[in-house]
């Protein structure tokens, strides 16, 4: 199966395990979502600048890959669905947010959400989030970059 060199580097620092995009077997196939998000890039192309193939405007949006189980490792919650308040406040305290005053118990889709938006957010302002190591100019330009791998 191809893999894209970041994958396959990511593979390679040991305890987690990328999918190929091209992965359309079995109920945890990655390719739909792939494909879905190669025709939106696409259709945007030139209109918002999709990091890291465009450089990054000093103000406005950009288009970013994430991966949301990276902040949640980032979090100390790694391999571990949150369904909680509890354990999302946890999860944010280990990313330096402020807890979530939820008045509902929410679901892991939800929680998956507000980890990723506070996991994005501390890691914005870290020298290393927009220029990891690895990442060339080739690369870039060929096979993006998932932003929190660093």
């Amino acid at each position: 199966m191809y893999f894209r060199q970041c994958d396959q580097r990511l593979n390679a620092m040991g305890g987690r395990k990328t999918a190929s995009a091209f992965d359309a077997i079995g109920a945890a196939q990655v390719a739909k979502a792939s494909f879905s998000g190669m025709r939106l890039l696409h259709r945007i192309d030139g209109k918002v600048p999709i990091w890291p193939m465009d450089p990054l405007p000093k103000q406005g949006s950009a288009v970013v890959e994430i991966y949301t189980r990276i902040y949640l490792r980032n979090s100390g919650m790694s391999g571990k669905k949150l369904r909680n308040r509890a354990d999302l406040n946890r999860a944010l305290a280990g990313l330096g947010s402020k807890p979530a005053r939820l008045r509902f118990e929410p679901n892991d889709h939800q929680t998956d959400a507000l980890a990723t938006a506070a996991g994005m957010r501390a890691l914005a302002d870290h020298p290393l989030g927009f220029s990891p190591p690895g990442l060339t100019s080739e690369l870039a330009q060929t096979e993006g970059w998932t932003f929190g791998i660093i």
